[in-house]
């Protein structure tokens, strides 16, 4: 079978189009009329090709569609006077009504396929897959590295990647000086850094970016640390997909890669942060104050006490029905982790 578009197709002739190209061949040698060269050499590559290409199948169509009005004229018909006429000889060199019926059907079958996958290129899907995150060390402000997306994992949707997915994706990406973007929660309003290398290993798609000097990019960052905020998800659109239907998932064979963002609810439950260090500019003390207030849960006053004195100044006091001593621990914790 034929290959169109990465779907397979059946472009096979029939034999009733053999048995028209054959006969046309013989009128022609028989009369030395009808058709062109390009009609004799459509008859033999119906005579002696397995399979006729996309291209070819349009191009019968076409000339159906165009040579439709010969049927109409004297001796196309048995029984007519000049039968066979060229327009009957020219009609059998392509494949004849059979060949018609044939290209016009797979021409429907070419065009479905097209619909298929550009309707699909342009549909923007989210979907998280495991990752790791850690910090670079020796890098700028916010740098870390990761990965974005695992191979062979299965997500909520019943979706698998399968390595390779991205090559294409981000072959064009490095082609035109530009990796895909870093979002806030999918929102292309809210950039929060730049991814500076993406590629595929064995694993899955590594990542390396760097988190902007920004209000948005400080708070995610936070709540990263916290624990509040700890998916990774991937927007894109699927250029090709099978489907398993043994294990009843769809398999995703090549995706265009449009963003990578931090996420509250990644689709998969492994689809987490293990590791985030900043390496810029502490918050203020009032931003820290804001975001513990926000974040952690705490009150104005508590806010206030841990920012000027840290955790043991709620360490000393009674614990509280709304923040006792178990939880300033883990909250301690995890912001000096």
């Amino acid at each position: 079978m034929a290959t169109y578009r990465g779907e397979r197709i059946d472009l096979a002739p029939t034999s009733g189009m053999k048995t028209e190209a054959e006969r046309g061949l013989a009128w022609r040698e028989e009369y030395g009329r009808g058709g062109t060269a390009v009609g004799v050499a459509k008859a033999r590559a119906i005579l002696t090709e397995d399979e006729l290409s996309p291209a070819k199948v349009i191009e019968m169509a076409a000339w159906f569609a165009r040579h439709e009005v010969d049927k109409q004229g004297e001796g196309f018909n048995p029984g007519e006077d000049g039968y066979p006429s060229a327009g009957r000889i020219a009609w059998a060199l392509w494949g004849g009504d059979p060949g018609q019926s044939w290209a016009n059907r797979k021409r429907e079958e070419l065009m479905r396929i097209d619909e298929q996958i550009d309707g699909e290129r342009r549909a923007v899907k989210h979907a998280a897959f495991a990752c790791e995150y850690k910090a670079l060390d020796d890098g700028p402000v916010g740098r870390f590295s990761g990965y974005g997306a695992v191979f062979n994992n299965i997500d909520a949707y019943n979706e698998r990647l399968l390595p390779g997915a991205f090559e294409a994706t981000l072959s064009a990406a490095r082609a035109r000086g530009r990796m895909p973007a870093m979002l806030w929660q999918h929102d292309p309003r809210q950039p929060i850094g730049v991814w500076r290398s993406m590629r595929e290993d064995d694993r899955g798609l590594y990542v390396e970016g760097e988190l902007a000097d920004t209000q948005q990019a400080r708070e995610a960052y936070s709540l990263l640390k916290l624990g509040a905020l700890s998916g990774l998800s991937i927007g894109f659109s699927v250029v090709k997909e099978t489907m398993n239907r043994d294990e009843d998932v769809r398999d995703l064979v090549a995706v265009d890669l449009w963003e990578v963002s931090a996420v509250t609810f990644p689709a998969n439950t492994e689809a987490r942060v293990a590791q985030v260090k900043f390496t810029g500019p502490a918050m203020t003390i009032r931003e820290f104050e804001r975001f513990l207030r926000d974040a952690g849960s705490f009150s104005a006053s508590q806010a206030k006490a841990i920012a000027a004195r840290g955790f043991k100044a709620l360490r000393d006091e009674e614990p509280t029905n709304d923040v006792d001593n178990e939880w300033i621990e883990e909250m301690a914790r995890r912001l000096t982790a």
